[in-house]
């Protein structure tokens, strides 16, 4: 009979036993499934912080508002032009590339619609010049694009404006001093008709180098082959008119150099200046 309490006893205590270590068991799984539950909650709060912050991407000029708008109007006003002065288009394209056209280019009536045209075709070109200009400071430039490329772009406007501003007024002044007015309003006159044609021909490339995003580099060189092929039939007018007037050669070279060479160089050095300095952090 004691034999038997004993077995029983041990049986319990077996039992007891048993129920420890299941406990100890569901224990030691509960644990571990809060802790997986834990770790899975922490990389899920780390994955849902890296998404937060995100990488930057990088400035592409065909983002910009701004931009869009500025083609979107120069789009408009040559569509207007174009639909209503053909004929004052290929007077400008004879005029560039005419040598006895000077009687004329001076005294013919200019009307209030071909004024308006030669404004607007030279502001597109500006604006177009100042936006591949941007593009190429973007692309292929050490330097960080500013804030606010809106605004460098209007400065690079600007900045175009004054340069041919001043080219002209130095046509002017040259034709006072050498008693020589009557080629300098022709002169004059071309270098408008080359700027305008540079609006003409530079629409399309542009929009292509925007939105595009194919062949930049070909494109860059091609804008610049129609740069240096209008800037070399305006020097073969004034290499004409030199030679017409039988001034000296060194007088030409000193001429193209100081007025014609220079200037470019120092407008690129401007507007690459300009790009440096981020204006919204200055005011």
């Amino acid at each position: 009979m004691t034999e038997h309490k004993d077995y029983i006893l041990s049986a319990n205590v077996l039992n007891l036993d048993s129920l420890d270590s299941r406990a100890e068991v569901r224990d030691s799984i509960n644990g571990s499934e809060m802790k997986r539950d834990s770790l899975q909650v922490a990389q899920t709060s780390q994955i849902t912080q890296v998404r937060h912050e995100g990488d930057k991407m990088p400035f592409a000029v065909e983002q910009a508002d701004g931009v869009f708008f500025l083609l979107l109007i120069c789009f408009l006003f040559f569509t207007h032009v174009y639909h209503g002065g053909v004929t004052y288009l290929k007077e400008k394209t004879k005029l560039l590339f005419s040598f006895n056209s000077e009687r004329r280019v001076i005294y013919s009536q200019i009307t209030a619609k071909e004024t308006f045209y030669s404004y607007f075709l030279v502001a597109q070109a500006i604006v177009l010049i100042s936006i591949c200009l941007y593009d190429c400071l973007v692309v292929y430039s050490a330097y960080e694009p500013s804030s606010s490329p809106l605004l460098t772009i209007l400065m690079f406007i600007v900045l175009i404006a004054l340069f041919y501003g001043f080219k002209d007024f130095l046509y002017r002044l040259l034709g006072y001093i050498f008693d020589v007015k009557p080629k300098m309003t022709l002169w004059r006159q071309k270098s408008v008709a080359m700027i305008e044609i540079l609006g003409i021909l530079y629409f399309i490339p542009i929009l292509l180098l925007l939105y595009a995003n194919v062949y930049n580099i070909q494109i860059f060189v091609f804008m610049g082959v129609l740069f240096l092929i209008v800037q070399i039939i305006f020097f073969y007018q004034i290499i004409f008119f030199f030679i017409e007037e039988k001034f000296n050669f060194l007088c030409l070279i000193a001429y193209l150099c100081t007025f014609e060479i220079l200037p470019y160089i120092f407008l690129i050095i401007g507007a690459i200046y300009l790009y440096r300095i981020d204006v919204l952090t200055i005011l």
